[in-house]
């Protein structure tokens, strides 16, 4: 089962109620978590069971990068591509302390290109480029694409 965040209303909510749940059986403080996201390499149609831990989401376009399906991390868009759909993510609730933060950009996710008033969570992608060449580049993840 694969849940489309970008026809969520409020997207932030059921991250919310993911992290909800992890406290809640792990008997851990809320405060304490946060969403860690893990790109898978399969597609709406090859994801037909529900995930172990959190949720399996879709539906967020990279802009500024592009998304290596074979490789599972990302790289430079190609000419003229503006923007790239990610596979099935996984978001799961883990400890802060356990967040990765070797290879991976922290990229802002929006609900629109708009950005700023739209910010919904920080997804971790994994990179072999260090993280500031993605910020030079503008990379984000948006939910709403105007093509």
């Amino acid at each position: 089962m694969v849940v489309s965040l970008n026809y969520m209303f409020n997207p932030q909510s059921f991250l919310t109620a993911i992290m909800q749940i992890t406290a809640q059986k792990q008997k851990m403080e809320l405060d304490k978590l946060v969403i860690m996201t893990d790109v898978t390499r399969k597609t709406v149609e090859q994801t037909d069971i529900r995930a172990r831990e959190g949720a399996y989401v879709t539906g967020m376009y990279l802009e500024g990068a592009r998304w290596n399906w074979q490789a599972g991390l990302l790289e430079e868009c190609l000419p003229g591509e503006m923007f790239c759909e990610l596979p099935v993510v996984q978001c799961k609730a883990i400890l802060v302390d356990k967040l990765e933060k070797n290879g991976v950009y922290p990229c802002p996710t929006y609900k629109t290109q708009q950005r700023g008033p739209t910010y919904v969570f920080t997804a971790h992608l994994r990179s072999k480029v260090p993280a500031a060449k993605w910020i030079l580049a503008g990379c984000t993840l948006v939910m709403e694409v105007n093509e």
